[in-house]
């Protein structure tokens, strides 16, 4: 037999699906990235997951409204009688729509600002070219992460009553200053587990060592980390 009809009788990995995809996202990233950047870039591998982020967001809004009422949100301003019981009501029911529609704006950009941070890496400091799209598809799958971690943000609202409670590490130290909280409550193992998934992401893109990629996906995470908590 010859080598050109026995390559042709070898069988070929058949594709994973989306789902297959985003379950293996949590167990085998590597091998999920493998997959997208030696196959054609699919739109559903960013839109659907992005999707469930928006998806998530909104239920996790409507559990922490879940809260407190208008007349806690709006209460201060119905005492001075700038506003009308009914008015404050009003605007209580806009507040959810106007809140889901900014976080489906910011789940979209910060997909693409999270492609574009790869793309940015792997073209000014790894001095590797991949097209924007298959980052993209990177940024797109990691983002499913996400939605995990604001399942759990929902069950410890709920557990714990506090709508402000993060799977981070200022849950553990919740009597810690402000400045303090707000450096540990962006230690967030979800986040955390996501910049992982991202510089395994960029390896595969550009072919260069974890190691390498980490360096510079953790070095961005490190610098916007401290940034929002000193202008915070």
């Amino acid at each position: 037999m010859s080598t050109a009809a026995i390559a042709d009788s070898t069988p070929r990995a058949t594709p994973t699906s989306l789902g297959g995809k985003l379950v293996n996202i949590f167990v085998c990233p590597g091998d999920v990235f493998d997959e997208l950047v030696g196959a054609p870039s699919q739109a559903a591998n960013w839109r659907i997951p992005t999707l469930l982020v928006c998806l998530s967001g909104i239920v996790l809004l409507l559990v922490v409204a879940s809260q407190g009422g208008a007349s806690e949100i709006f209460g201060p301003v119905v005492h001075t009688g700038q506003i009308t019981l009914a008015q404050a009501q009003e605007l209580a029911g806009l507040r959810p729509l106007i809140s889901g529609l900014a976080i489906c704006f910011s789940a979209f950009v910060g997909t693409f600002w999270s492609a574009f941070v790869l793309w940015f890496i792997g073209r000014v400091f790894l001095k590797t070219r991949f097209a924007y799209v298959k980052s993209l598809e990177v940024a797109g799958m990691a983002s499913i992460i996400l939605v995990l971690g604001t399942v759990i943000t929902m069950l410890l609202i709920v557990a714990s009553g506090n709508p402000g409670v993060h799977p981070a590490l200022s849950f553990l130290a919740p009597g810690s200053g402000p400045r303090m909280h707000g450096f540990l409550d962006q230690m967030n193992f979800f986040h955390l587990w996501t910049t992982t998934v991202l510089a395994i992401g960029l390896s595969r893109l550009s072919g260069v060592s974890f190691k390498e990629s980490a360096f510079w996906v953790f070095g961005y995470w490190v610098f916007t980390r401290m940034a929002l908590v000193l202008l915070g």
